[in-house]
């Protein structure tokens, strides 16, 4: 931005008039700066349009709306809004924190970014899946009476050829505020961190990366930093006003040949990563908001979800899949790794179609998976929750599952070695290729 000195007085002289009133505080310093930035970068749009300095901030002043009702807002904030909550009432533990509320840890109420549950969701269930009363779904489908699963791929690779999305065209709600393009040529990295916003990373047909931003606020100091140095593209988000409310949604646009690394990093805001199939590694780091790759094939894929659901989506992954969630749902349908570590600190762990072999953990929820083709072992452990399991059909394999305190079922036929409630150890069909070992602390096991 061109510095103005008579724009900026301007400015400041009104503001003057504004602030005089109020004891100079921190905060209030903090807020007079990010308003005199917003400010001066409107004035600054305005002179474009022919608009004499004087007449540029009297509209901006005009367009940003009450400022003392800003000023207000803040003196009056109280920090004991942002402080956890607990307390006991008639034996019950309430909880109230960032994550949410819970009665006696979510066994009888739990309200988060995931939706409501009353009873462990035997009495109440809300959530992106539709709304469960009892044993009554209400979903996209309608109504239905019993359990309800997602369906199935018939055709796992015909997905990867169903890409012809159009990802030029402008969706977004927000006006666009700025666009950069880089030459993928010689580009073997892509790192890109914001603390703030919405992403959509997705796949094109083009020759180089695009990165628009979509903005509440036309401030350039809000806007993207970028540098490319070597063979790495870094995407930093711009200044986050502190006091200033700020909307942005990204779309980064990465050309389908790309072959390198992306590293993405997101503090705060939903994350989606879609049609990329030549990508060597993906590193995603998102500590509040929702996760959600689709149509994605690569070689090695690292998630870590602080608190909000992840969602994969068709996902083939040649080499190792970690997804770390301390919070919330992890979901997976049609995902493929020969290498794959699934944790979920607090959060259920769902997957339908699921292929290749490795680890899933779940600390407090419940763990049920879809299997559709097993290449090596797989080790499934639940402290807290049940773990319900449908095994390929025609497979031979071996299986060691046992529940502390719970029972335990095996629906296949199998030669047992041992056979009681809550141990289960024998082998199905006559030439195992595999070992299935499931642990439950404190919940049941099914095996179908």
């Amino acid at each position: 931005m061109i510095m103005n000195e008579k724009l900026n007085s301007l400015v400041d002289a009104k503001l003057d008039k504004i602030f005089v009133d109020y004891s100079a505080t921190k905060d209030l310093t903090e807020l007079r700066e990010e308003v005199a930035s917003d400010l001066i970068a409107s004035a600054q749009d305005k002179l474009k349009d022919g608009k004499s300095e004087e007449d540029a901030v009297e509209q901006a002043f005009a367009d940003f709306g009450d400022i003392e009702e800003l000023i207000n807002s803040v003196r009056n904030e109280e920090d004991d809004g942002q402080k956890e909550y607990h307390k006991i009432f008639h034996a019950h533990n309430l909880d109230v924190d960032e994550d949410g509320i819970k009665i006696d840890n979510g066994k009888i109420l739990n309200i988060n970014d995931d939706g409501i549950s009353i009873n462990g969701g035997k009495t109440i269930q809300i959530n992106d899946d539709g709304i469960k009363l009892g044993n009554m779904v209400i979903n996209d489908e309608g109504i239905s009476f019993g359990k309800h699963h997602k369906k199935s791929f018939d055709n796992f690779e015909a997905h990867f050829d169903n890409t012809n999305f159009n990802t030029e065209v402008h969706v977004e709600s927000l006006p666009l505020v700025d666009e950069h393009e880089f030459d993928i040529t010689d580009l073997k990295k892509i790192v890109i961190s914001y603390a703030n916003a919405s992403l959509k990373v997705e796949a094109s047909d083009g020759e180089k990366v695009k990165i628009r931003e979509y903005m509440s606020r036309n401030n350039p100091d809000y806007q993207v930093r970028t540098e490319l140095s070597s063979d790495t593209l870094k995407v930093i988000q711009g200044n986050v006003p502190h006091f200033l409310p700020l909307k942005i949604k990204v779309q980064i646009l990465i050309p389908k040949q790309f072959a390198g690394d992306l590293q993405i990093l997101n503090r705060s805001g939903n994350l989606q990563v879609q049609g990329l199939t030549n990508l060597n590694k993906i590193n995603s780091d998102v500590r509040s908001g929702l996760i959600y790759l689709n149509n994605i094939k690569n070689n090695q894929l690292m998630i870590n979800a602080n608190s909000g659901k992840v969602t994969l989506d068709n996902v083939y992954v040649q080499g190792a899949m970690a997804i770390d969630s301390r919070s919330g749902v992890t979901e997976l349908s049609s995902v493929y790794s020969p290498d794959f570590n699934i944790e979920a600190r607090s959060g259920s762990i769902k997957g339908v179609d699921v292929s290749g072999a490795g680890k899933v953990l779940a600390k407090s929820g419940t763990i049920k998976l879809i299997f559709k083709e097993i290449t090596g072992d797989i080790s499934v452990d639940n402290s807290s929750g049940t773990i319900k399991m449908m095994m390929p059909e025609n497979d031979s394999y071996a299986f060691d599952l046992e529940a502390k305190s719970g029972s335990v079922k095996m629906k296949h036929q199998a030669d047992f070695k041992h056979d009681v409630s809550n141990l289960k150890e024998g082998v199905v069909g006559n030439d195992p290729q595999y070992t299935l070992t499931a642990r439950a602390k404190s919940g049941t096991i099914k095996v179908e």
